[in-house]
């Protein structure tokens, strides 16, 4: 637990850092910044900066600055971890030009070499903030006559949340995805550049020398950008001579198993609350939970909800590794250690245990019902933290989405079960067709469809060939789907929110019914696109080709994911050579050449006893609940720490793989 614990210093100390600063104060922060505080504080951002001696709370966002002037109050902190200067110029400018500040100070993540100036600035203007500041100043000066506003600009690494004892996300690269097509690798740069500046924050504060690996050609870019950063040349350099810790960093495309990330089929709990409740606002790793049942009648809703991060970080665990049937005992005794409380003598003579095999999220609701009874709301805000886990469970497992993700999981099984059989002369595309067409009598969404699509081509990846005819007919399917939903959306039929795929068909401007029926073509002919480009991912590596796998006749097929293939070789006790792990040979860097060691390692990633897999475009929460179990299985003296851009559910995937690139 040493190293992760270093990690929540880290947190720690950055945060105790940036509150030294809020005092008398307002303070804006932006969502990626937001984020992060709000797992270091278990949600409880707003607390944190009133203890700290701010003023105010604000989002740094541009729709706040209509409304918003901030009243007897001269100075200002602005909290952002944004690297574009368009931003700055934009959203603070407008901020700053509303009120009357006479100090400003702003605490970014993006370091001063990796601001995105403009060709035509000065490189004595980039160092230190420079033009920035005198930016800031100068928009300080257009709203009042004062001379001697002050600016201070201050680079702290804001870019973690640890979500659990060996799980961490990135907020700010939220959207940090591997293209399918490795010509678009350079047009993440100034996304890469900022990540691994403050990556290399991190190894800093921790004193550690990496060994970095990488497979997958984003990772590998990613790898040679921090390998070959100056400021991490010269740390690691500095390090050779001390007795130094050493750490194993492992980047990994998300894009090499789009399978996993797609699949409804999962142990995990967490995964279920992802996929069934929404998202806070501006936040991609933690969901709004109805807290109205435990105050109102059911017709009522309670405006602020709940979430699920925490400071106790068990919970977490317990919500990503134990099954259905343990989290629901859990829950249960919880809530009766509450309810069983001194204070609550009349509740507690009417509690009757119950046997773990009856208890449901019903048992569970009856139990929340009986807080209404609760006179002390010392009793609820004490126990807070455990009731709106409880409430998210239970609105999880009985949301209305349940029967969808029955039945989807339930295809699952069975395309696998039929591919694994049949290879080549699988029928299984012709069938999605069919499911494609009746989509509706079976309450599925076209986005559920295209989520089910792309687990398809990742599982059968180029070890299958699905013939034209099939491939001709889904194409068809697509077409006539979107058609249909287009239409709808014209019509204004749909009374629900939209969906981010009803969102992106109802960016194109189309009315007449034969334009339709052309967009309709042309956005099935990029989804068929992408399908194919998605099966060729893994065309490249030797061992990880193949995402099915079967240890006897006797058994079924199961699908196992490349990150538990490639956790399970690594934890092996003979440290065998791992052809898909390219590691940068540090010989070559020191000399000052810039190549790549491919397939043959001089190290293994065990050589450290801390390693951190970091997975680019995000992870899910049934492939931590993987990995921990493979740990538990190897005798093992690594640490290891999963990581990721962010926690993933299906329809993420279709958003950022299949949506996002529509051209309009």
């Amino acid at each position: 637990m040493e190293a992760i614990n270093d990690v929540e210093q880290f947190l720690a100390d950055i945060w105790h850092d940036i509150a030294g600063f809020v005092s008398e104060s307002a303070v804006y922060i932006d969502h990626a910044a937001t984020e992060c505080l709000h797992w270091h504080t278990g949600g409880k951002i707003h607390s944190f900066f009133k203890d700290a001696g701010a003023m105010s709370v604000h989002e740094l966002d541009m729709y706040n600055f209509r409304y918003v002037k901030v009243q007897n109050c001269k100075k200002v902190v602005i909290i952002s971890t944004s690297t574009d200067l368009a931003f700055y110029q934009r959203t603070v400018k407008m901020m700053l030009e509303k009120n009357a500040f006479e100090h400003c100070t702003i605490i970014t993540a993006a370091h001063s070499s990796v601001l995105n100036y403009e060709d035509s600035v000065s490189l004595e203007d980039r160092t230190d903030y420079i033009k920035l500041k005198r930016d800031v100043k100068s928009w300080m000066h257009s709203n009042q006559q004062l001379q001697d506003c002050s600016v201070t600009i201050l680079f702290r690494p804001i870019f973690i949340s640890l979500i659990d004892n060996g799980l961490f996300v990135t907020p700010p690269f939220s959207d940090l995805l591997s293209p399918l097509n490795n010509a678009l690798l350079k047009n993440s740069q100034y996304a890469v550049d900022h990540f691994v500046s403050l990556f290399n924050s991190l190894l800093t504060y921790l004193n550690l020398k990496e060994d970095i690996y990488s497979i997958g050609k984003f990772s590998e870019y990613v790898a040679e950008k921090l390998e070959t950063l100056p400021i991490a040349i010269d740390r690691r350099n500095s390090l050779v001579a001390t007795k130094r810790k050493g750490v194993s960093l492992i980047f990994v495309d998300r894009v090499l198993d789009l399978c996993t990330s797609t699949s409804n089929n999962t142990e995990s709990l967490l995964s279920r609350i992802l996929c069934t409740l929404p998202h806070l606002p501006h936040h991609y790793n933690d969901v709004a939970i109805n807290m109205s049942p435990l105050f109102c009648g059911p017709q009522e809703f309670i405006d602020v909800p709940g979430c699920l991060a925490s400071n106790d970080k068990t919970l977490m665990n317990i919500l990503i590794t134990k099954k259905q049937k343990e989290v629901l005992a859990t829950m249960n005794k919880i809530l009766i250690d509450i309810l069983s409380s001194k204070e609550n003598l009349k509740l507690r003579e009417n509690l009757k245990p119950k046997l773990a095999t009856r208890i449901s999220a019903h048992s569970l609701e009856k139990l929340v019902n009986k807080f209404k009874d609760v006179d002390d709301l010392h009793i609820i805000s004490e126990s807070s933290k455990k009731l709106q886990v409880v409430l998210g469970i239970i609105q999880a497992l009985t949301s209305e989405k349940t029967s969808r993700l029955d039945l989807l999981i339930s295809l699952e099984k069975l395309i696998l079960q039929n591919i694994a059989v049949s290879r080549d002369s699988t029928s299984v595309l012709g069938q999605l067709s069919n499911i494609i067409k009746t989509r509706e009598k079976r309450g599925l969404d076209t986005d559920n469809i295209l989520a089910l699509l792309v687990h398809i081509y990742a599982l059968v990846g180029t070890e299958i060939q699905f013939s034209l005819q099939q491939e001709q007919q889904l194409k068809e399917a697509i077409t006539d789907a979107i058609f249909e939903d287009i239409t709808k959306l014209k019509e204004n039929i749909l009374n629900s929110k939209m969906s981010v795929y009803q969102q992106t068909l109802s960016l194109f401007d189309v009315t007449e019914t034969e334009s339709i029926k052309e967009t309709s073509v042309k956005i099935a002919n990029h989804i068929m696109k992408t399908l194919h480009e998605i099966a060729q991912q893994r065309a490249s590596l030797h061992n990880y080709t193949s995402m099915m796998s079967k240890s006897s006749s006797q058994e079924i097929v199961r699908r196992v994911g490349i990150l538990q293939q490639l956790l399970t070789d690594i934890l092996q006790p003979d440290k065998y050579e791992l052809p898909d792990l390219h590691q940068r040979s540090p010989s070559f860097i020191s000399a000052g050449f810039n190549l790549f060691s491919k397939g043959r390692i001089k190290h293994h990633p065990c050589d450290n006893n801390w390693i951190i897999i970091y997975v680019i475009g995000g992870i899910t929460p049934e492939e931590i609940r993987e990995t921990k179990e493979i740990i538990s299985l190897f005798n093992s003296n690594c640490q290891i720490t999963i990581a990721g851009s962010r926690l993933l559910n299906p329809l993420d995937i279709v958003e950022k793989v299949l949506l996002s690139s529509i051209n309009y």
